[in-house]
């Protein structure tokens, strides 16, 4: 058994630059952070 804990990220601005339409007309970055909650997971 595979157990996982992982913080949840969270992405301040540029959640639109990963669309197709959006990245092929403007440059773009992305401020992400991770924060003190986690996601447990069991394989």
């Amino acid at each position: 058994m595979i157990i996982s804990r992982t913080p949840f990220r969270i992405s301040f601005v540029g959640g639109g630059t990963d669309l197709e339409a959006f990245c092929s007309k403007e440059d773009g970055q992305v401020l992400s952070s991770a924060i003190d909650k986690y996601i447990h997971t069991e394989f």
